[in-house]
């Protein structure tokens, strides 16, 4: 009687983002690269920006909050760099969403192509209903979707001052006329 085993290699113990190592090769001790939340998103080649701020996100329909808002449109680098910054760092991933309202959300475009949308929570106003919704521990961040999960990341106060810069500078939507 005679037991046969055998291997191939790829099994589930490496590191997540390391290397294959064969029988012969040597293990080198380096860390694995690190992914920030710009590259999981695929925003590197972003080059404008569509700003919507919802007009009433923590009045008393949390369902259709979303639907009213004013847009702010820009391919100006100096609004789109600063963005792009915020996001060009590790994140935290979650399996269910924060319990906090969104103020708001970015589309990011590459030519006429969305390449991918973040929503946004200055803080600002996410104390003043601390009473009104469940507590959670911090409402300032940038966050999207990616692969049924949640990316979060804080969001920096350049990017709360430059949202605030904006937001009264943003349009109503017009209908488009056939």
């Amino acid at each position: 009687m005679a037991i046969i085993t055998g291997c191939n290699g790829e099994g589930s113990d490496n590191a997540s983002g390391s290397a294959n190592v064969s029988d012969s090769a040597e293990i080198k001790n380096e860390p694995p690269a690190t992914q920030t939340a710009l590259d999981l998103a695929g925003l590197r080649g972003a080059d404008s920006v569509q700003i919507l701020f919802f007009k009433d996100p923590y009045g008393k329909d949390s369902l259709r909050y979303t639907r009213f808002y004013k847009h702010y449109n820009s391919s100006d680098t100096a609004i789109i760099k600063p963005f792009l910054k915020n996001l060009d760092q590790l994140f935290s991933f979650r399996t269910d969403v924060l319990n906090c309202r969104s103020e708001g959300k970015l589309f990011f475009f590459k030519g006429t192509q969305e390449l991918k949308t973040v929503y946004f929570n200055t803080g600002d106003k996410a104390q003043a209903i601390k009473g009104k919704l469940p507590k959670a521990d911090n409402c300032a961040f940038l966050y999207f979707i990616k692969d049924g999960g949640f990316i979060y990341l804080p969001i920096q106060s350049e990017i709360v001052a430059l949202l605030q810069n904006l937001k009264p500078k943003a349009v109503e939507p017009t209908a488009a006329s056939n």
